[in-house]
Order: C-alpha cells, then sequence, then structure tokens
C-alpha cells in the first residue's frame, strides 16, 4: 500500500527492522486517524464467520424456504468479507497478511457449507457419552439392545475427500456393557438439541481436515481400531497401521504425542529464532528486492548462488513458520488442557500430523509435493467444487476434464487466499504475483503428467532409483523456476519483519541486530477500536 524508504536507490546499510517497523507504525495510526484504513477489528471482521454458523443453527432439513436462504446468505457473506479486504490492515504484518487470508477464507467457507456440501444432511462426528452405571440394562434388555444394534442400518458412503466410512442411521450411542468401558461411542449426525447444535456446528465450521468426521480429507490416517470397535464399525486393515499410505501418522496416546509434538514445537521454536536472526542481515528481507548494501558474507556470491539462498532461506523459514503455528492447536489442546477441558476433542489421535513423507516428492513428483508432502489444511475446501461437479454427474469422474478442473479449483483458490493476504499489507505488495505463483504449479504439474503420458513405456523401463531422481528434480525444478514470485511478494510486503517468537535466545545473546534484545513483543498492537457504527467497534488487532 505504501512505501516509506528509498530501498530501490540508496546503497548505504539498511536501517534494523525496529527501525522500520516503527516507521510503519507511526504511518498506519496516521492512515487509521484519517479514516482511510482500519484495524483488524474481532469481531466485526468475523461477521461473515458468524452469520454461517449462525444459519447452520437453524435446522433446514425439512424447510426449504429457510435452504433456500443460504443462496442471499452467500451473497452477503462474499460481499461482506470482499469489501473488508480494501479497508483493512495492521501495523503487524503477520496479522495485516492473515486479515486478508482470513476473509478469503471465510468467502470459501460459505461456498463449502452452503453449496457444495449438505451437513445438516451428510456430515457425521464421532462422539461419546458416558456410561451411566445406574441404569446399565440387564440380560434381557442387553438383547434386546443388541438385536436392535444389529439392525441399525448402515452404509457406507465416499466422503468429499476420498475417505470411506461406515455410519451408524442411528443417533443413539452404541450400547457397550464392558465393565471397564467408561464412555459409549456413535456417529452424531445433525443434533436435534440446540445446545448440542451449536458445538457441532463450529466443530464443523472451524475443522480444517476433519479428523472425527465422516468428511474427513483423505490422507488422514483411520480412526484407531479401538474407537471404530466401540463405534461398532467394520475395522479395516489399515487401521492397525499409525500411518496413513501418505505418511501423516497418528498418536494413540497423549504421551506418544507430547514426545513427537512437543519436541518439534520447541525445535522448530529455536530453528525460527535463528533463521529470523539470520534473515534480518540481509536486507532482503526487509524490502525485497533492493539496493541496500548487502552483509559482508553475501557479497561474494554470484546471482544465481544468492538467489538460490534466499530461496532456499524463504522456504525453511515458511516451513517453520507453518510447523510452530500447526503446533499449537494439539500443544494446548491436547496436551496442556486436555480431554477434562475439550473432552474428545482433546484426544491425541484428534491430531495427526501436519506433513506427508517426504517420499511422496519421489514417487508422484510436483502432484505428490503439494497434493500429499506439503500440509493439507485446505484440502477439503480446494477439493469441494470438483467434488461437487463428479458427484452431481456435471463432469465424468476421472475424466481429464474433471483433473483438469481440480488442478484449476485446488491452485486457484489457494491462490486466492495467499493473494488476499498480500492485498492487506500494509505496505505495498504485489498480490497478483502469488496467484500467478500457484497457477504455474498446476500447470507444471499438468506438463509433468503430459510427459509421462507420452514417454510412458521408455519411463517404465528405467531403474526406480532413476525415476524417483528424475520426479525428484523436477519438481525441485518448477519451485524454485517460479519460486521468485512468492518469495518476493513475502519479502517485499515486510512479512519476514513479523516477530514469530516472544523470546529470542540468539538475540538476548547479542546475536541479532544492534538494537535486538530478547524480547521480541513489545509491541504487540491490542487495543480497542471506535468504528462509526456500534458493530463496527471491538479489539483492534
Amino acid at each position: 500500500m505504501a512505501t516509506f524508504f528509498p530501498h530501490e536507490t540508496s546503497t548505504a546499510i539498511a536501517p534494523t527492522s525496529r527501525t522500520i517497523l516503527s516507521v510503519y507504525r507511526h504511518a498506519f495510526s496516521q492512515k487509521v486517524a484519517e479514516g482511510s484504513l482500519r484495524p483488524l477489528v474481532l469481531p466485526y471482521h468475523i461477521i461473515g464467520l458468524l452469520a454461517l454458523i449462525a444459519y447452520h443453527c437453524i435446522p433446514h432439513r425439512k424447510n426449504p424456504v429457510i435452504y433456500a436462504a443460504r443462496w442471499p446468505l452467500l451473497i452477503f457473506v462474499n460481499w461482506f468479507q470482499g469489501q473488508i479486504l480494501w479497508n483493512v490492515s495492521s501495523s503487524s504484518f503477520a496479522t495485516g497478511y492473515m486479515a486478508g487470508m482470513i476473509s478469503a477464507w471465510i468467502i470459501v467457507q460459505s461456498w463449502t457449507w452452503l453449496i457444495f456440501m449438505r451437513p445438516q444432511w451428510d456430515a457425521k462426528r464421532v462422539q461419546r457419552v458416558k456410561i451411566d452405571r445406574s441404569k446399565i440394562p440387564s440380560s434381557e434388555d442387553s438383547n434386546t439392545n443388541q438385536s436392535y444394534n444389529e439392525k441399525s442400518e448402515l452404509r457406507q458412503r465416499k466422503t468429499s475427500g476420498g475417505q470411506a466410512l461406515v455410519r451408524e442411521e442411528s443417533q443413539q450411542p452404541r450400547n457397550c456393557n464392558g465393565k471397564n468401558e467408561k464412555y459409549r461411542y456413535y456417529w452424531q449426525p445433525y443434533p436435534d438439541n440446540l445446545s448440542e447444535r451449536i458445538p457441532w456446528v463450529v466443530d464443523l465450521i472451524l475443522n480444517f481436515r476433519g479428523p472425527g468426521w465422516n468428511w474427513a480429507i483423505s490422507p488422514l490416517p483411520s480412526l484407531p481400531p479401538k474407537v471404530l470397535a466401540k463405534l461398532g464399525d467394520p475395522i479395516p486393515t489399515e487401521a492397525h497401521s499409525n500411518m496413513s499410505p501418505t505418511g501423516l501418522k497418528r498418536f494413540n496416546t497423549r504421551r506418544e504425542l507430547l514426545r513427537s509434538r512437543g519436541t518439534r514445537f520447541f525445535l522448530s521454536y529455536f530453528l525460527l529464532d535463528g533463521l529470523k536472526v539470520l534473515m534480518m542481515k540481509d536486507p532482503y528481507y526487509k524490502f525485497g528486492p533492493t539496493s541496500y548494501e548487502l552483509p559482508w558474507y553475501l557479497k561474494s556470491l554470484s546471482p544465481f548462488t544468492l538467489n538460490m539462498y534466499r530461496k532456499c532461506l524463504s522456504s525453511g523459514t515458511i516451513i517453520a513458520s507453518l510447523t510452530v503455528t500447526f503446533y499449537l492447536a494439539p500443544v494446548v489442546m491436547s496436551l496442556l488442557c486436555g480431554p477434562k477441558i475439550f473432552g474428545l476433542r482433546a484426544k491425541s489421535w484428534y491430531y495427526p500430523s501436519a506433513w506427508g513423507g517426504f517420499f511422496n516428492i519421489y514417487h508422484k513428483g510436483l502432484n505428490g509435493t503439494w497434493g500429499n508432502y506439503w500440509h493439507q489444511m485446505f484440502r477439503l475446501s480446494f477439493t469441494a467444487p470438483s467434488n461437487y461437479l463428479t458427484q452431481n454427474g456435471y463432469v465424468r469422474a476421472r475424466s481429464p476434464m474433471a483433473m483438469i478442473l481440480a488442478l484449476v479449483f485446488a491452485f486457484g483458490i489457494s491462490g486466492f487466499l495467499h493473494s488476499a493476504g498480500s492485498v492487506t499489507i500494509f505496505i505495498q505488495s504485489r498480490p497478483l504475483d502469488l496467484m500467478v505463483f500457484f497457477i504455474l504449479q498446476g500447470l507444471g504439474i499438468v506438463v509433468q503428467g503430459v510427459l509421462y503420458a507420452l514417454f510412458r513405456s521408455y519411463l517404465t523401463k528405467l531403474p526406480k532409483s532413476v525415476r524417483y531422481t528424475g520426479n525428484f528434480f523436477y519438481s525441485m525444478t518448477c519451485l524454485f523456476s517460479t519460486g521468485q514470485f512468492l518469495a518476493d511478494d513475502f519479502a517485499r510486503g515486510g512479512l519476514w519483519l513479523w516477530e514469530p517468537i516472544p523470546f529470542s535466545p540468539l538475540r538476548g545473546l547479542g546475536l541479532g541486530e544492534s538494537d535486538a534484545g530478547w524480547w521480541c513483543w513489545e509491541h504487540i498492537g491490542i487495543g480497542w477500536y471506535t468504528g462509526k457504527y456500534w458493530w463496527e467497534s471491538g479489539i483492534a488487532l
């Protein structure tokens, strides 16, 4: 949106990140005072999300008028969240970026849950109720219950993510008379009771990957055999493995989760501290492409080597940042709070690993990189449009057209989400560059698929090691040849000026910039914003 330093002409030493942030905070405050910008304000900024949740709390399976109201609601949510993109930002670059992504994500979610999916008819989640020992039935009643369970209608459906699950049509908990059992487990459809319906809907809308839901995305591991047995569902062979075919790991106990996620959370934290210190020595990560003087150890590098160094550093920091972010939920909800507070949603198996196995890149090339190795947090919404078209007969499943549309929707939506974040960053950026980057990834997958089809008879005769090496190098070539669009925009928009961690051991030891210290969050930027109307007021970020 704006630029305040001569970073394209000056050859002097770049100012420190704290100096830059101080200038940006002052300029942003002036824009807010003038009324030309507003900060990210809660709950105003997520009104579309709240409206979506409120609508799904109203039963509409037997009311065609309420069901038809999803169309005007869709228009409102898209209009409201869309217009926010052009007048909101933040002096914190991460918050500014997330403001755009949140608005775009709400728009995408509105299409997913209002148009492409019918949760009140189809969605079910694993739920449990505590067994009341005083009401355990006699053997005669038990036989009656057993007969009922045997007659319960069971059917199998393919979810939007492609994962097959068996579910009971009955909403009643499965009877379980085991002496050691504390809970009855069952598949919970859309609840009739409002007190149960609200958490059901909130879990539905805010759940990214769907663990514990019958629409869970296909890369997730199976539910644990113990849970499937309590549900009365068949136990497939793959349920006995803690690893999904794509390399996502299931954790059966909180101790396992602690050893894996807790350890990696802290390792990623310290890695992120080191990467941040390294980044702030290079003016590129403060302004993007710049003429400011390079640090001594980068001056002797060739342009190609310098470019590769920056892309590797950007990639590593993106992965470390996402890892810390993804691990917050299991650490807080499962390890710190636990089932006593969050119940079943705090169980360790609700939090499988975020990253697929690296072998996916070798096996499937660029398609495996994005479809299996990379995090799949948005997969449900990415695949919902194409699944809707195939399931309703508009496009033949597995046809070339279906595959092309799946790529267009997946990378188009991804480009939209990331471009929206670039729009709401305070300083000048190029949002279209991010859209170009993601569209090129889809094009790269198509090109690799066409090449494989043309030369399949020759490629299949090559040793696996040669084919795997070819897949890896093709993927890396595509990523590094197009990565400039993403890396430059992240740096140009000041995204790396964001302080990802509150406490920096390395900067406290004097390894950072001259004015850096142990504590990194002295300017959190949380306050109260008073808007023109009461509904525009709220907590400002």
